[in-house]
């Protein structure tokens, strides 16, 4: 009878091992839903502009300035919030996150309503963004450290590739559910966005929060050499997809003698398609592969070939093809970069690289958009050699560098 208690137990302490080793398939739900409202929010963002000018009566230049600002917060706020995360817990600053978003868009709702000849539009637009980029700063950051926590090194990139397709699914579903949004009400797509945060809020209880020692720990000293060569890998690669996503509009209107109704659509539509080919990769594809040099040179690979067929492209489905590959690029590199700064931080350190990587990515983006504009008008397929460069550059990288072992934790 002793024997077979003792190998009961044993039986479960291995069970609650292995449970220990994944986030499980409820908290990935849970926070895969958080990145999809993200991703709902960034898109349907500019569906709305038009609505936004006439009903705030404010001039584009305002109102792009004030989402410059919102934005600009997210290199102060993904940081600071992933290390407060330690402190206040995961949960606690995903909480905070949506309801940010949540209370943000309530304000640009009923600032709308107010009429174009309110006095305090300008002020009210403003202040609703520095909410947004203070709060919702933290959200991704958190999740990623949430899921880093929860998974062994070999279900990491797993479970990080899925929170990405998330948020690939939110960018996908922003501008359908906007537009369909429109047909039940004029403000529909604030409605919306202004509603979305709201069943992930009330269903995040439901995620398995990390260890105590996990989530409260903070470590004096963070070893960041092994972390910045994947620094770099996500600096370039924001660096070259904004090079293509800010002047693609501009290009296909040059090279194919497109007008601008034109252009937005088949742009529009491109952008799905390669929106798509993440999502799949990222739900299908990436979670069965181990994060390492292999990704690393097939993205890079993937990344230099899209920028040359955007380069080259003579005809509209050259051009889409050259989009597709980028879309696979991102989809293996972004997961298998994350994954591998994860891995190289150690357990203690993962709000703080999670944290640096969003910080990165924004400056990557940031500094393609001043870039994109002024290669563009010297030469218009200079974005597309930039990310082609990019790629290659990559792909040395993953050949000089040592991807850090899959070692438990």
């Amino acid at each position: 009878m002793q024997a077979e208690a003792m190998e009961r137990t044993a039986k479960h302490q291995v069970g609650s091992a292995q449970q220990a080793l994944q986030p499980g398939k409820r908290t990935l739900v849970v926070l895969a839903l958080a990145a999809v409202v993200m991703g709902l929010g960034q898109t349907t963002l500019f569906t709305f502009l038009p609505l936004l000018m006439h009903h705030t009566g404010l001039d584009l230049a305002h109102i792009t300035l004030a989402f410059a600002v919102g934005s600009g917060l997210f290199l102060l706020g993904s940081p600071l919030w992933a290390m407060l995360s330690d402190k206040l817990g995961r949960r606690s600053v995903v909480a905070i996150a949506l309801l940010g978003f949540g209370l943000s868009h309530a304000m640009l709702l009923w600032q709308m309503q107010q009429g174009e000849h309110w006095a305090g539009q300008a002020d009210t637009l403003l202040a609703g963004r520095i909410l947004y980029g203070l709060t919702v700063s933290g959200l991704i950051p958190t999740c990623q450290a949430w899921l880093a926590d929860l998974s062994a090194a070999e279900h990491r990139l797993a479970a990080l590739s899925r929170l990405s397709a998330g948020l690939t699914l939110g960018r996908l579903l922003g501008p359908a559910l906007a537009a369909a949004s429109l047909w039940l009400n004029p403000l529909g797509p604030l409605w919306l966005v202004a509603l979305a945060a709201w069943p992930a809020l009330l269903l995040l209880p439901m995620a398995r929060p990390p260890s105590g020692k996990a989530s409260t720990t903070v470590s004096n000293a963070l070893n960041w050499r092994p972390v910045l060569a994947w620094l770099g890998f996500a600096w370039a690669m924001q660096m070259a997809l904004g090079q293509v996503q800010y002047t693609l509009g501009p290009w296909l209107t040059q090279r194919f003698v497109l007008d601008a109704a034109a252009a937005s659509a088949q742009l529009g539509w491109m952008l799905t398609g390669s929106a798509v080919v993440v999502m799949l990769l990222q739900l299908w594809v990436v979670p069965r592969c181990k994060p390492g040099r292999p990704l690393l040179l097939a993205g890079g690979a993937a990344l230099c070939l899209a920028g040359l067929l955007l380069a080259l492209a003579n005809h509209l489905a050259m051009a889409w093809l050259g989009l597709a590959v980028m879309g696979m690029a991102a989809a293996l590199l972004v997961p298998t970069y994350t994954t591998l700064a994860s891995l190289a931080a150690g357990q203690a350190g993962q709000s703080r690289v999670a944290g640096a990587i969003a910080a990165t990515h924004t400056v990557g983006f940031s500094l393609a958009a001043g870039l994109a504009g002024a290669l563009f008008g010297l030469w218009s397929t200079a974005p597309f050699l930039l990310a082609s460069l990019l790629g290659g550059a990559m792909v040395l990288g993953g050949l000089l560098i040592s991807p850090p072992r899959l070692t438990p934790g």
